[in-house]
């Protein structure tokens, strides 16, 4: 009785042992059939990368480009204002004297 427990048991082990094997067998096989799918994928991602990577740098080029163009009309109005002001203090300070 007891060597009939122990040989189910390496029975089980064996079976267990084998479809173990068979499934890295398996998944090597699979492996080797979707390697260039899995490279060209790849491939797709990095230029997806890319792209967006490019994409953002240029809408924040195109962002800094506005913000200086309207910073410099700012500053335009600016000057052109205190040179008014200027002005009409010099024009007030030559009619008063």
């Amino acid at each position: 009785m007891l060597f009939e427990g122990i040989k189910l048991m390496f029975v089980g082990m064996g079976t267990v042992l084998l479809f173990l094997c068979f499934m890295v067998l398996l998944l090597q096989l699979v492996s080797r059939l979707t390697k260039e799918h899995s490279v060209r994928e790849y491939e797709a991602v990095e230029l997806e990368r890319k792209l967006l990577a490019e994409a953002v740098k240029a809408r924040k080029k195109r962002e800094l480009e506005a913000r200086t163009i309207r910073t410099s009309a700012d500053d335009g109005d600016d000057i052109a204002v205190i040179a008014a002001a200027v002005a009409a203090f010099e024009a007030d300070r030559i009619q008063t004297c």
